[in-house]
């Protein structure tokens, strides 16, 4: 065996204190640059169970179940105590969040939309060219009447959206 070949031994011939060779079974599938997440598989599944895993799996199937199982192991060691259940309901948390949030906007342009369609239909054609819905006003009072509005909603959404959570 060459110099080169033992130092790159396998995370699971290294956990086990044994010599990487050709008879590793399952070498192939827990690269040395995931060793982190392999220690923790070990502390999450047990290495018998893991190994036990392993064995059960078809070998097509043992690439896709040595990556779940970094995976998971990794998630648990961001999250010791939820694990990928945490990850779960944090993502889902921010999916709802974005949702409402959606829903917010979609409801803000739709009243925006009813109210410039109404402002243009009940606006003759001389003022909306001189850009303003009153002869003498500026066109940027109607903006900020606007502006208000849409203020005070949007901290009426945020109130409603903390009495949720």
């Amino acid at each position: 065996m060459s110099e080169e070949h033992r130092h790159h031994a396998c995370v699971l011939c290294r956990y086990q204190h044994k010599r990487h060779d050709g008879s590793c079974q399952f070498g192939q599938y827990f690269p040395s640059n995931r060793a982190m997440d392999f220690e923790n598989a070990c502390r999450l599944f047990g290495l018998a169970n893991l190994l036990r895993l392993m064995r059960s799996a078809e070998p097509s199937q043992r690439q896709v179940m040595a990556s779940s199982i970094l995976t998971e192991a990794s998630m648990y060691g961001n999250d010791r105590i939820h694990g990928a259940l945490g990850q779960v309901l944090t993502l889902n948390n921010q999916i709802q969040s974005a949702q409402s949030e959606l829903d917010f906007v979609n409801t803000m342009l739709a009243q925006c939309s009813l109210q410039s369609t109404s402002h243009v239909s009940n606006t003759p054609l001389d003022d909306v060219v001189d850009g303003s819905s009153h002869p003498g006003q500026s066109s940027t009072v109607a903006p900020r009447e606007k502006e208000g509005g849409a203020q005070e909603k949007d901290a009426e959404f945020k109130r409603k959206n903390k009495k949720k959570h």
